[in-house]
This record gives structure tokens, sequence and C-alpha cells, in this order.
């Protein structure tokens, strides 16, 4: 008995080298859920503030490393008001952490005269090589230096696996959908990255120029566009006035920055007006959250599914509409969307989200659909059915089936509905 009870307190005596103690409240600390980039999994701003106190609350019983740098990633996408702060902190007592330089780097970055977040970034990568968050930030810091290194950094994304199948499916099929010679705007990184590696990486479509909606709010990224063949739309002094003019706007009527940044919505009206000059379509991905300026143009727009032509063209619409879905039948990629390990995962799965833009896709053009050669109307059916419906939300998935009952006329459309009850 007395050396079972000698057992016992060593026991305790190692869990306190380890855990700092066995107090209750130790004991009632629980490791959170590791926090990954929202181009794996994304949360809601609630969600990620609840994580960044759990993890200080768990630092503040279990200090480490990890924990700290799960503490600043949570902090980050929780909008904390003292991340940066918080983040030097880290870095002093960490410096050597992946995680932590990684988030500093990315704190540097736009600054083309700050080589420090460069080496950072670089440095994160080199201590941990399956650790490929590091490699996003670096393709931006050799774009904005004009390194050669860029190519070699997107290499490193395809060949580390850090864009998930699904996610480079649909970039694929994005591209598949648009005309010759087309200017892509996009978003943020998923709807960014894939297309620069498969158009400068895998040589596909290297015709389409892709313009990242919010780099145009740094002061390098346009001149290099245009380098790069875009229209010209601004001089270099004419920007610095704009950028200037903007800011000052803003700092005299104390104006809210807009969600997309101070500049870009801006630049956006220019390119597309020199690209319309040059005759070059421009289409808005179906990723761009809204604006005054994107909704203007959409409002307008063209709507093919996962991409939106914004110039004026004489083409006739519904001939359009039935070209982009011979393309999306004949051309689009579906292995991402077939694979397991995407239908049996967690709906938080950043590429879960992002597919639901076909079932989104096809319920904005249900009309347009209805038009359409009965055969194809079919084939589209039996694409929605095999690839498409058992990733749809439980809460999501009668307002998608119904869409089909447009098409009723055709005899197997109308039985299945029917036998789902939509139609009597």
């Amino acid at each position: 008995m007395k050396r079972q009870r000698l057992a016992v307190l060593a026991g305790c005596l190692l869990l306190s080298i380890e855990v700092q103690g066995c107090s209750k409240a130790a004991k009632e600390i629980e490791r959170p859920e590791r926090i990954v980039s929202k181009r794996v999994d994304v949360y809601d701003l609630e969600v990620y503030q609840e994580l960044a106190k759990r993890w200080k609350a768990y630092y503040d019983v279990y200090s480490s490393e990890d924990a700290y740098a799960n503490w600043m990633y949570a902090a980050r996408y929780a909008e904390d008001p003292n991340y940066n702060k918080m983040l030097e902190r880290g870095y002093e007592k960490y410096p050597a952490n992946p995680t932590i330089l990684y988030l500093m780097g990315l704190c540097r970055l736009g600054d083309i005269q700050d080589l420090e977040g460069q080496r950072m970034l670089e440095r994160a990568a080199s201590l941990d090589p399956d650790f490929i968050d590091p490699w996003f930030g670096l393709v931006d810091y050799y774009m904005m230096r004009e390194d050669e290194r860029v190519d070699a950094a997107l290499r490193e994304l395809l060949a580390g696996k850090a864009i998930p199948n699904e996610v480079m499916d649909y970039n694929y099929n994005t591209l598949m959908l648009l005309d010759p010679n087309a200017i892509l705007i996009t978003n943020g990184d998923m709807d960014t990255y894939p297309p620069w590696i498969l158009i400068r990486i895998l040589k596909i479509r290297p015709d389409v120029m892709i313009v990242n909606r919010s780099l145009l709010n740094t002061e390098w990224y346009p001149g290099l566009l245009m380098k790069g063949g875009l229209p010209r739309f601004i001089s270099h002094d004419e920007l610095m006035n704009l950028r200037q003019s903007i800011l000052d706007k803003i700092k005299t009527e104390k104006g809210k920055i807009p969600s997309a940044g101070p500049f870009s919505d801006t630049l956006l009206v220019k390119i597309i007006e020199a690209a319309q000059r040059e005759g070059r379509p421009v289409y808005f991905a179906a990723t761009l959250y809204s604006s005054p300026v994107i909704d203007r143009y959409t409002s307008g727009g063209r709507n093919f599914g996962l991409a939106m032509l914004v110039t004026p063209t004489e083409a006739s619409y519904d001939q359009q509409i039935e070209a982009a879905f011979n393309i999306w039948l004949r051309d689009f990629r579906t292995a991402g969307l077939d694979d397991w390990s995407l239908r049996y995962t967690s709906e938080k799965l950043f590429g879960r989200k992002l597919v639901m833009n076909y079932a989104q896709s096809l319920l904005q053009l249900s009309e347009n659909i209805a038009k359409l050669p009965a055969d194809l109307r079919l084939s589209l059916f039996h694409w929605y059915r095999k690839h498409l419906q058992g990733l749809i939300p439980e809460k999501s998935i009668g307002e998608s089936d119904r869409m089909w009952c447009h098409s009723s006329d055709v005899k197997e459309i109308g039985d299945w509905c029917r036998q789902q009850g939509y139609l009597k």
C-alpha cells in the first residue's frame, strides 16, 4: 500500500514537471482545437474569438511555444486589436517557432524595402519543411521584388499539396469558362494561388491574366500587372497621387476603410475601362465579395456560374450560356468533387464551402438552364446527381433539388421531381 502511494505521488511529481502541477484548476483546462489556416478550415469571427480566449487560458496554465503559436493564429483571425503587440512578444520569447515566424512575416508583407519579413518566412519554411503556409507569403514577397524564385515557391505549394484537389479543380473549371485573353478578378488566396499555379507552372490557359483585388491596395502590384501584360490603366505618379487623395479623404471625413481595402475598387474601375478599350474581356470570380463597385458591374454582367463577364459583348447570352454548359459537361474536372476525403469530412473544411459555388451557380442559372436543349439539361441533371448532390448540406438540399423542376418537361427529370414530392 505504501509503495502504491509513493508511485502515485511520483506520478504527480512527474506531471508537475510536464504541466506545472496537479492543481484542480490545471485539470479543468483542456487543450483547444489546433488552429490552421482558413485555406483549410473556416469558422465565423465569433468562433475564432472564442478559440483565442481558450488558447490564452490554456497558455496561462501550460506555457509553451506551441500554445502561444496557436493563440496567435486564433487571435489573428479573431481580429484582436492587440494582436500585433502580442505577436511581437511571442517572437521575442519564441524566435524559432515556425508558426510565429510565419505570422510575423505576414505582418511585414507590403513594404518592398523591408527584407526581414521575407527572411522570417524563409526561416519558417526551413525550420519545418512540412509547414506549407510560409510558401504562400513567399510567393507574394518574390512577386513584389520581381524575384525569379516566385515560380519555385508556387512549385513548393503544388508539390506540398497545399491546395486540395477540389480547390484546384474548381479554379481549373473557372479558367475553362473564360474567353480568350480574359482578365479574371479574384479575391483571396484560394481563388488566386491555384490559377497562378495552373497558368504559370502547368501552362493551362496562359492567355488568361489574374488580378487579385486585395493586392491592388499595395504600391507595387499595379505596376507589376502592367509589366505582365495588363492594359496600361495608371501611371506611377497617378497611382501615388490617387492613393494620397483617397487617404486624405478618409482622414478628413473620418470614414471607414472598406473591407476590400482603400484603393482596390477604384483601381478595378480603371482596369475594366482600360481592358474595354483594348477589347479584352473582364470576368469577376464568383468568390468576389460585394461592394458598391462590384455590385454596379454585376448588375449588368453576364453570369456563367463560376465567373461573371462584366465587359460588354455583342454575343447572344443564350448562345453563351449553352456554350458554357457544354464546357461544364465536357471539360470540367470532378475528381476532387468525387474524392471520399471531401465527401466524408467536416463542413467547416474550406473545400466543402467552396464547391457549394457549383450548386449556387446552377440555382442562379436555373431559368437559363430551362431554355437549353433537353439532352443538355438531362446531362446537367446527371452531373448534379453524380458529383454534387451528396455534398450539399441538408438545410440547402431541398432548394438545390427543386431547381431541376424548372426542367420537368424532360421526362426523367419530371419523374424524379414527382418521386421527391416536389411536383404533383
